[in-house]
């Protein structure tokens, strides 16, 4: 099972979507559930929102806009993806602390939704299948690679930092970064592995991930900038 949310204000955009959607997932699953939301105050006060994998928010509303809608969504939910729908790429920067997984331009081209669509729901299978096994003291705790939202060493003691709290192991940096290099994870510095996903802010020599600011490298700025942008064509479309 599926789940969609639509926030868009203009009824034909909104039943335009819908439509898009359905005919997306006819390849994909029969099992779909599209919650439908014509302002951003009634999304937020909608009491089933559990389990959403893909939002699909109208940056342009009144009052609220979907960016506004994006944040207060982000206060407790990490994991759901954000695709907006925008006549403008004035808020791409914006999209990033809401950490948004694509932005699609008015007026929407079924082709490109479709494309996106299959893209994000391959990554939603993915979160949902990966998962990193630490050992810690005879404790074996299994956890979602997608959560990891940073990763700092100290000798051999590896500190996991994740959305649900910390985990820590004995290994190598070496060795983690080879494991995780399938992921969207970069080595910003000799002692830390972040998770490109979990990026608020960068700036000349840290990296805000959890309000936290990590040190990045001098020689490493410039992969990472690189990195960003292979990513950041990913999320323009």
């Amino acid at each position: 099972m599926y789940r969609m949310v639509i926030c868009e204000d203009e009824d034909k955009q909104r039943e335009s979507l819908k439509d898009f959607i359905c005919k997306s997932f006819e390849d994909i699953s029969d099992q779909i559930e599209i919650l439908e939301f014509s302002s951003g105050e009634e999304l937020l006060v909608h009491e089933n929102l559990e389990g959403i994998d893909i939002f699909f928010l109208d940056i342009q509303m009144d009052k609220l806009t979907g960016m506004d809608v994006a944040k207060k969504i982000r206060e407790n939910n990490d994991t759901s993806e954000i695709i907006f729908i925008t006549s403008l790429l004035d808020y791409v920067q914006d999209g990033y602390k809401v950490r948004a997984y694509r932005y699609l331009i008015k007026p929407i081209i079924y082709e490109d939704l479709r494309e996106h669509i299959l893209s994000c729901i391959s990554d939603i299978v993915k979160k949902r299948e990966n998962f990193m096994i630490l050992e810690n003291r005879g404790v074996i705790n299994k956890v979602s690679i997608s959560s990891i939202m940073y990763i700092d060493i100290r000798r051999r003691d590896l500190t996991i930092h994740t959305t649900n709290g910390e985990y820590y192991t004995k290994n190598s940096m070496d060795s983690i970064e080879k494991e995780l290099e399938r992921y969207n994870f970069f080595r910003c510095h000799k002692s830390y592995l972040i998770n490109i996903e979990h990026i608020q802010l960068i700036s000349k020599n840290t990296v805000l991930i959890n309000n936290e600011d990590i040190p990045i490298s001098k020689h490493r700025v410039s992969n990472l900038k690189t990195k960003l942008t292979h990513i950041l064509g990913d999320v323009l479309c």
